[in-house]
């Protein structure tokens, strides 16, 4: 029986030890990808410009009509002008 404990253990530690090396490489990987997200939207904002196809978060368009500091001015399909945040913008679509 003495054996068995002892297997049993090791097999923990073993597992213990597992568990927190992939822990580790999952913490590094999340870092690695919030990096190239951070980037790509430092980019995004700083490259924003009048004439451009924006889309927001949820999935609405538009043409991008003035930029002022942090306030972009958009256009959509409607002919509405809204006043948003540059940090609302996702993506340029074109």
């Amino acid at each position: 029986m003495g054996d068995l404990g002892a297997n049993i253990l090791a097999s923990s530690i073993v597992l213990l030890a597992f568990m927190v090396i992939m822990g580790v490489i999952y913490t590094i990987w999340t870092q690695m990808n919030m990096r190239k997200k951070r980037k790509y939207f430092e980019e995004l904002h700083k490259e924003l410009a009048p004439g451009q196809e924006v889309m927001f978060g949820g999935g609405i368009f538009g043409v991008v009509q003035s930029v002022a500091g942090d306030r972009v001015q958009v256009k959509v399909r409607s002919g509405a002008v809204l006043d948003v945040s540059r940090y609302a913008v996702q993506e340029i679509a074109s």
